[in-house]
């Protein structure tokens, strides 16, 4: 019954295209209360009435939570945060069994590759994933190559993270878009298993970059995308996750 409990939830997350549009809200431990932070409750709000795929967030924002219990709009719990104070390290913040009695449909875990605290995390991460596993709870990693032991990470880099999570067990990657179609490629390649491209901070060319940066990782094999800061800083979030949809899922 646990791994029936998985099948329904990832079926929630990814639904019959295998695709998923995913909006990160679990920024504050890791970069402050950014412009857009402020207000969690009505954010919340207007994000869910885009209609993303998920939302993540931290455990302690589930009480923002909007939507009602037949909502198509995903929890996913955030397991752990780095911090502007340790920017190498994700430290625990809550448990599996806690996004179960939250109502989470998947929880997520950050690990930072390629730094000398990389063992800590991945320790963690085997663990969480034998938890959810038991569970029925599909497991995300937020996987980066961002430790003190990598300058300028390229796509090797990028597959290294990403194959990390899937030697683990974990369900679906997140990593950050590589700059090219051909070199994501690589990635979903060496990933084995569901690759979302993370967000970041807004950069030129606004929305409409954003977008075509999405087509290429969707046409490269991307299984969706999380982003954060370029929804939520938007001026319309709830409408910037409709324009995104129709990238993701075109047929929907």
């Amino acid at each position: 019954m646990g791994y029936l409990g998985k099948q329904i939830r990832l079926r929630r997350l990814f639904g019959d295209d295998n695709h998923a549009l995913l909006i990160t809200f679990d920024h504050a431990i890791a970069h402050g209360v950014l412009p857009g932070l402020e207000r969690a409750r009505e954010m919340l709000g207007a994000l869910v009435g885009g209609t993303p795929d998920g939302i993540v967030i931290q455990k302690g924002l589930a009480r923002f939570w909007p939507v009602a219990p037949a909502s198509p709009v995903s929890l996913i719990v955030k397991t752990t945060s780095f911090s502007p104070h340790h920017p190498a390290y994700d430290s625990p913040t809550a448990t599996v069994d806690e996004a179960v009695r939250l109502g989470a449909d998947a929880v997520s875990v950050g690990v930072i590759v390629g730094g000398s605290r990389q063992p800590e995390q991945t320790q963690h991460l085997a663990a969480i994933v034998r938890e959810a596993e038991l569970a029925g709870m599909p497991v995300g990693a937020h996987l980066y190559p961002r430790g003190e032991g990598i300058d300028r990470p390229g796509v090797a880099d990028f597959m290294y993270a990403v194959r990390v999570g899937a030697e683990l067990g974990v369900d679906f990657a997140k990593t950050n878009w590589t700059g090219d179609g051909e070199g994501f490629a690589r990635v979903v390649e060496a990933a084995g298993i569901p690759v979302l491209v993370a967000g970041g901070a807004p950069t030129g060319g606004g929305f409409d970059a954003i977008l075509a940066t999405t087509r290429e990782a969707m046409a490269a094999g991307a299984s969706g995308v999380a982003y954060g800061r370029a929804v939520w800083q938007g001026d319309d979030p709830g409408a910037l996750v409709h324009r995104l949809r129709e990238v993701v899922h075109p047929a929907g």
